[in-house]
């Protein structure tokens, strides 16, 4: 059985060029809000909507990757005890 594949939607680059100071702004205003980030080791056991998932999750898939595969795997993991065994495991890996 041969399934013909959709053709791919073709979206138009919306690229527009910006000042230096334009840039610049830009620039000094993302270092500003990464220089505040903090490592957080304490998290909440508070449910997070499946739908804000979801859309992290799209968001995430859109990330560049070699060749534009997005060869990209994502679980998500409701059961905290599979979360507390993943973390042990992580924790005793090898690697950083």
């Amino acid at each position: 059985m041969n399934q013909k594949l959709p053709e791919p939607r073709f979206i138009p680059l919306n690229f527009q060029t910006l000042s230096i100071e334009e840039q610049t702004r830009r620039a000094e205003e993302f270092y500003a809000t990464l220089d505040k980030r903090r490592t957080v080791r304490d998290f909440s056991d508070e449910a997070v909507p499946f739908e804000l998932i979801e859309q992290a999750i799209r968001a995430a898939g859109t990330a560049p990757s070699g060749a534009n595969m997005q060869p990209w795997r994502f679980v998500v993991v409701k059961d905290a005890e599979i979360k507390r065994k993943i973390r042990a495991a992580a924790e005793e890996s090898p690697y950083p």
